[in-house]
């Protein structure tokens, strides 16, 4: 048995833990959320990066006996289309880096839900992404 002056002390330390808890799980969801968006924008770099060395194919060229070449202007339109249709406000760029190769660079603001609770800690974090890809002939 305690005296009565302990009684109660387990209750004093019940809302500082409460409060350590709501902060842990506050932070873990805003970790969520950046790794969610992280895996969206290498999804995306990806998947531009491979669609730009097929769609941009220039046609007009393989069609008169040029050998298998990208066409900045086709490279450069299916970017925006998915910049647009991205997920995420997402920042796409492209640039060709051979004749038959082309490198995405993706990057998107991630605003934090819970994180702005806590002085100091950013209000959103910005995270990036590259991808290339190369056309190989068989």
């Amino acid at each position: 048995m305690s005296s009565d002056g302990d009684r109660g002390g387990t209750l004093l330390f019940f809302p500082a833990a409460l409060l350590v808890m709501v902060v842990l799980a506050a932070v873990t969801v805003d970790f969520a959320r950046l790794h969610l968006a992280q895996r969206q924008v290498d999804d995306l770099a990806a998947a531009t990066a491979n669609d730009a060395v097929t769609v941009g194919l220039d046609v007009d060229g393989l069609r008169s006996g040029a050998d298998y070449r990208l066409d900045p202007g086709r490279v450069r339109a299916l970017t925006a289309t998915r910049a647009d249709r991205a997920e995420l406000p997402a920042v796409v760029s492209t640039r060709l880096t051979g004749a038959r190769s082309v490198a995405v660079t993706v990057s998107a603001p991630v605003p934090l839900g819970f994180s702005r609770a806590i002085p100091g800690a950013r209000r959103r974090v910005i995270v990036r992404s590259e991808a290339t890809a190369t056309a190989h002939l068989r």
